[in-house]
């Protein structure tokens, strides 16, 4: 990463870009182990893998609950928050 800032500011994820570095080279430990939570949480800012993650575990247990409870015969309707109608 560069200077952490771009045309529009500073980029969201350079604090913890900064929080990964510091600790970094700050580490005594040649693997760099006691830096993983930093470096998980800059991951995680970039590409929000354990949030897509959760949301698709939700959407899940929301289709299942829709599946079960249109067999039971009871009203149960999928809220999308993305402007999609559910099914």
């Amino acid at each position: 990463m560069a200077s952490g800032i771009g045309f529009k500011g500073t980029n969201r994820c350079f604090p913890f870009w900064e929080d990964y570095q510091q600790c970094y080279f700050s580490s005594k430990d040649k693997t760099h182990s006691d830096c993983s939570p930093a470096r998980e949480d800059y991951l995680e800012c970039l590409h929000h893998f354990k949030e897509i993650a959760r949301v698709r575990a939700i959407q899940t247990v929301e289709r299942q609950n829709y599946a079960k409870n249109k067999a039971n015969g009871t009203d149960h309707k999928i809220i999308s928050l993305t402007g999609e109608k559910g099914s």
